[in-house]
């Protein structure tokens, strides 16, 4: 029967997943897949991780791309280990669908912390669609690549087993661009009853809005990751100090 501070730290390390999940490397098939589709993303600046962190899991979402908290370039794709699946065409299109969100971020310009205006052009354009996933503009353009069955990378390669990442279709669908350019594509999101007029003097506000809106989800997350972080490494520090209690007490009365 395992002691007290052996199951503290299995706790610790459950904790540590849940805020943090593991990064995993994508095979080399797969990564030259997302290499061949979106020549311009700098894949290098994007990571992959199995789960979706904490709180992010109400979204009830199959996958997420997140800008780095704390890193100018960096973008992290999460995807529950449900549909994490390198192996079918279904799979990788929904790690293509959330690689098109890295390259959308990168389009939108680098930042650091809240201030990464992919962030706010998201709330933004949600804003404009009603608060709805289904219709938000920047997850249509991603869905008519790939992502879903009547997406562009799946009819493609409909009744395959494996994508090939050789396979000459692959030039058709590639996106040298996702599009995005974020002071029209802000524009755009404006409530459509403004008058031309006065959109343009607005626009400022509404970019500073939602960039704030970003930035107090972004130091909710913030607080979540830290708080959590000090109880996983109190849990651990317990742990620890009660197994060497408990192996302390196992050869001490070993030796009586």
């Amino acid at each position: 029967m395992r002691g007290v501070g052996a199951r503290l730290q299995d706790r610790a390390r459950r904790l540590w997943r849940w805020l943090f999940p593991p990064r995993v490397e994508l095979p080399e098939e797969v990564a030259r897949l997302v290499r061949t589709l979106y020549p311009t993303l700098d894949l290098d600046a994007v990571r992959f991780h199995l789960g979706v962190p904490h709180l992010i899991r109400l979204a009830g979402s199959e996958a997420i791309t997140i800008p780095a908290p704390l890193a100018r370039r960096r973008t992290c794709v999460y995807v529950d280990p449900a549909h994490y699946d390198t192996g079918s065409v279904e799979g990788i299109g929904t790690l293509l669908h959330e690689a098109y969100h890295a390259l959308q971020a990168q389009e939108a310009g680098w930042g650091l912390g809240p201030f990464r205006p992919f962030l706010a052009l998201y709330f933004a354009c949600g804003a404009a669609n009603g608060f709805r996933y289904e219709g938000h503009p920047l997850e249509n353009d991603a869905y008519g690549l790939a992502g879903r069955r009547y997406s562009r990378f799946e009819l493609a390669f409909a009744g395959v087993e494996r994508p090939d990442p050789e396979a000459a279709i692959l030039a058709e669908l590639a996106a040298i661009s996702s599009g995005v350019r974020s002071w029209p594509a802000l524009a755009r999101s404006l409530p459509p009853a403004l008058p031309r007029w006065l959109a343009l003097p607005l626009l400022p506000l509404w970019l500073l809005l939602w960039a704030g809106a970003a930035a107090l989800v972004w130091l909710a997350r913030l607080l979540v990751e830290g708080l959590g972080a000090l109880a996983a490494g109190l849990l651990w520090a317990c742990g620890n100090f009660l197994s060497t209690i408990e192996t302390f007490l196992y050869r001490h009365g070993r030796n009586l």
